[in-house]
């Protein structure tokens, strides 16, 4: 007898998401291409695609993309961070803003259950963003580099609900840094 599962669960149907999350990204922008920097795309009648290149290590890319709109309160929206893993073909978005509205993520003693429930739900609404995007046809053009980027908060690339991890490193690695003077008599 043959095992056949005809729904995947959740955490496979999530990294079915990434992968196509890093497909659909990639139709906007190869960023293995690009160095660190804001870049725009525009085409008429569309508002422009901004994309600030974060972060370029060998095998991950750190990126925002968001929408510049003329006569909108934020003039940038959405606004997403995303963690790009070139190696694994996966692209998650960590962190995303609309409509003026950031989502406090999550205190320490959040349930793993809901932080999945909201890595889904962002990813899904980041899936659909990036299918508009290339739909009405920022996919394929030439990214222009508009200068260095802008002042970013490294938290906002951190997965929801490490936050506490990522803090607890950079506390021992400061630990480690700081040594006690030594006094001889």
């Amino acid at each position: 007898m043959t095992n056949f599962k005809a729904l995947p669960n959740a955490f496979e149907w999530l990294l079915g998401l990434y992968t196509d999350n890093f497909e659909r990204l990639r139709k906007l922008v190869d960023a293995r291409e690009l160095t660190p920097g804001r870049y725009v795309r525009e085409i008429d009648g569309q508002p422009a695609l901004l994309l600030d290149l974060l972060e370029q290590q060998p095998y991950t890319t750190l990126l925002r993309l968001s929408l510049r709109f003329v006569d909108s309160e934020p003039a940038e929206d959405p606004e997403s961070y995303w963690r790009v893993y070139h190696d694994a073909r996966q692209a998650e978005v960590t962190h995303c803003r609309f409509d003026a509205h950031r989502v406090r993520l999550f205190a320490p003693e959040t349930p793993a259950r809901l932080i999945a429930q909201y890595r889904r739900r962002m990813n899904s609404f980041a899936n659909k963003w990036l299918e508009h995007l290339l739909d009405v046809g920022y996919g394929g053009g030439q990214w222009r580099l508009l200068g260095t980027v802008p002042e970013w908060d490294r938290s906002k690339v951190i997965a929801p609900g490490a936050e506490a991890d990522a803090d607890e490193r950079v506390s021992r690695a400061s630990k480690r840094r700081v040594r006690p003077a030594v006094h001889s008599a």
